[in-house]
């Protein structure tokens, strides 16, 4: 087995979710929700807003869970054993 190659299994075996990052996405959407709900007076300006910062946040969402795949899968494993 080449060292390279048991750098990167040692890497994965350690790696842990990156939590943190998904509150920063979580506190940051709730912050533009409800900065948008604050200081738009147009109702369906502010509507709309809402719907893209929600949209937005779920994206961000989506693109976290897939950075962070690999290690929320071998999280589970561990504590399957």
């Amino acid at each position: 087995m080449r060292l390279q190659e048991r750098s990167t299994r040692y890497e994965w075996r350690n790696t842990r979710p990156r939590w943190w990052l998904l509150y920063v996405i979580a506190t940051l959407l709730v912050t533009v929700v409800g900065l948008v709900e604050l200081s738009v007076d147009s109702q369906r300006l502010r509507e709309i807003l809402e719907v893209l910062a929600v949209m937005a946040g779920f994206g961000l969402i989506g693109v976290w869970l897939h950075g962070n795949r690999i290690a929320l899968e071998l999280e589970q494993g561990r504590r399957r054993t």
